[in-house]
């Protein structure tokens, strides 16, 4: 009974997360989005020092004439020159640009503010009192949700909170050791330790009394507190993160599905129809076992046929096996082939590009792409690189050529040859008189504009740019190869594992089908007493219906069940309407996240330099909390 109930409390719990994970839907098409990140500087306790929020904002149609809303002050434009005017918290921006950035200070209180404390030795006192001492230090983290509602739940009002995704992590240098946290996870990088959380705050009040005594333990899953603990030396100050966001995906994880709680109503009916025809089938069982004696000759047969077919299946999976294990052991050849090979690619894209004045430093397989888009912008270093080209083509076709008559050529071009550049050449060659005119008009603006808008339509379309924006196609098909092989491989390995458990199966089943023609010679003499325990069978399905099941499934009445619904539907609405923090027009989509930090560490430091190592070596829970550290290099 108690194991049956603490299934239904984890189950439960599952289904509450659903409610406060869904990302939030616009009801129409934008205009332009939105997009808020808040960072907030803490104090060692918690106590917000200063907030910043930054803005970006994004239409493909360009932001001209586009009316933003906003309650920040000393608002900057941090990432171009966009002009923009204000009138009060109006801002109307003025800039053919899809993206603009822009950042600004606010005093409006946070949605999620905290409050830490720091014992050590079973004496709490400042941070700063507490550095450079050692013993057993606790670090406790209060919660609170500033967010707040009110619902009508079975005909009385209820307070509900926006139920926003917070994850919480505090990092401990060298000087930290036996580090525990309860429903955290702990993660050690070089030179430090992190303790993390992901929590509900607000959300254990909000389902105060509905929840039955029998699933109460559910409200172990809806944390208000974290606390950490260690052992330290010298004590350093660790640093405290805060993340929170409308939907867990903005915090780098996966969200639950809100349907498992209609599952859940569903599978509390479906279980009381199980038991009834549980206790049915334990009366037919009675008369069943009657029968069971006039069938033990036809299973003996058959069990001497099982016992046969059992040996060929271990045999033949054997077979399977070893030539799995023949594939797996070439897996690691295969993906350093598969690795060397495209290194060999990206070396030599890097070389071609390089010697051709493209770029300055080697590409690598995290920046190929936008290092390839920037040459494709056209910019300086790229019509540089061509200049040099087409002048080196000249000296080829005519050495008297000199340098600078690359510029009459290119304006004889644009002027006289529509773009044809071999044809402005040959007309240089005949020393045609209006060759000496264009050496004249080229100390104009206009024509050094014309000679300049020539230099990029001939790059633009010169065989050297078709072949770079190639090159970029080709290196993302050799980085699907290698992802290909590596999934090829964890998958030869995956098989491998399966059949040698299978083939374990096999072995099992064959001693067991041999125990099984044994066992069925005495079988006719148990019949009788698996009659007399049939009747005890039926006695005790009806007490544990009266016991178990029937307290359990009324435990969680369709009334009950109702109320929790009602809460997680105002809550989604919340989550849905929460979509700006310092302000939007109508006319814009939005979503926000928080990042909250106290002043930078040692340990922090580490945590951010390990990422990379970490993300491709270390298991999920390492993967997701880096992915959350990134939130904070800010």
């Amino acid at each position: 009974m108690k194991k049956s109930l603490r299934f239904a409390s984890a189950a439960l719990a599952l289904t509450l997360a659903a409610g406060m994970t869904l990302p939030a839907f616009a009801a129409a098409k934008a205009d332009y989005s939105k997009d808020e990140t808040v960072y907030a500087v803490m104090n060692a306790d918690g106590s917000i020092k200063s907030t910043t929020v930054s803005e970006h904002l994004y239409s493909a149609s360009g932001l001209s004439n586009v009316t933003d809303e906003s309650t920040l002050t000393d608002i900057q434009n941090t990432e171009s020159d966009a002009a923009f005017t204000q009138d009060g918290e109006k801002l109307v921006w003025n800039t053919d640009d899809t993206d603009v950035y822009y950042k600004g200070n606010t005093d409006k209180a946070l949605p999620i503010t905290a409050n830490v404390t720091y014992t050590l030795d079973g004496v709490t006192d400042s941070l700063e009192n507490l550095i450079g001492k050692s013993g057993h230090l606790t670090v406790t983290v209060d919660l609170t949700n500033n967010e707040t509602g009110t619902v009508t739940v079975n005909g009385k009002e209820r307070t509900v909170v926006t139920p926003l995704i917070t994850a919480v992590g505090v990092i401990f240098g060298q000087d930290a050791t036996n580090l525990s946290a309860e429903h955290g996870m702990l993660e050690s990088a070089a030179k430090s330790s992190v303790a993390a959380f992901v929590c509900l705050p607000g959300v254990k009040d909000s389902l105060d009394g509905l929840l039955p005594d029998d699933l109460s333990t559910v409200e172990d899953y809806l944390q208000d507190s974290v606390t950490v603990e260690a052992d330290v030396e010298n004590l350093t100050a660790p640093q405290v993160m805060l993340a929170c966001a409308t939907n867990a995906d903005a915090l780098g994880t996966n969200a639950f599905d809100l349907s498992s709680l209609n599952e859940l109503t569903d599978g509390i009916g479906q279980l009381n129809d199980a038991m009834n025809q549980l206790m049915d089938g334990a009366a037919q069982l009675v008369d069943g076992a009657s029968q069971l004696a006039n069938g033990t000759l036809a299973l003996l047969d058959g069990a001497s046929q099982l016992n046969s077919g059992a040996s060929t299946l271990n045999d033949g999976l054997g077979q399977l096996t070893n030539g799995l294990d023949t594939l797996s052991s070439n897996n690691a050849a295969l993906q350093a082939g598969a690795q060397q090979v495209a290194d060999g690619v990206l070396a030599s894209a890097n070389s071609t590009l390089m010697e051709g004045g493209l770029i300055d430093t080697p590409m690598t397989w995290d920046n190929y792409a936008s290092v390839i888009d920037e040459v494709l912008t056209m910019n300086e270093k790229t019509l540089a690189a061509a200049r040099k080209k087409m002048v080196r083509t000249v000296w080829e076709q005519e050495p008297s050529f000199k340098d600078s008559q690359l510029d009459i050529a290119l304006y004889l071009s644009a002027t006289k040859t529509n773009h044809d550049l071999e044809a402005a050449l040959r007309l240089m060659q005949s020393y045609d008189p209006s060759m000496f005119s264009a050496m004249l008009d080229l100390s104009t603006a206009s024509a050094k504009q014309t000679v300049h808008d020539e230099l990029k339509y001939q790059a633009e379309n010169s065989q050297d740019i078709a072949d770079v924006r190639a090159l970029k196609n080709s290196l993302a098909q050799i980085q699907y190869f290698v992802s290909s092989v590596n999934q090829y491989t964890n998958g030869v390995a995956t098989a491998a594992d399966g059949a040698h458990s299978a083939k374990d199966g096999a072995a099992q089943l064959a001693d067991g089908t041999k125990t099984l023609y044994d066992g069925v010679t005495t079988l006719n003499d148990g019949a009788g007493q698996l009659s007399d325990g049939t009747v005890r069978l039926n006695d005790g399905l009806n007490q544990f219906n009266e016991e178990g099941i029937s307290k359990l499934t009324g435990a969680l009445d369709e009334e009950q069940i109702h109320g929790l619904k009602t809460v997680l539907d105002e809550m989604t609405s919340r989550l849905e309407d929460y979509t700006s923090f310092a302000g939007k027009s109508e006319d814009a989509s939005g979503s926000v996240k928080f990042i909250y930090k106290t002043g930078e560490t040692v340990a922090a430091a580490d945590v951010t330099a390990q990422t990379t190592a970490d993300v491709q070596e270390g298991n999920f829970f390492t993967r997701l909390w880096q992915r959350i550290v990134n939130l904070f290099k800010f």
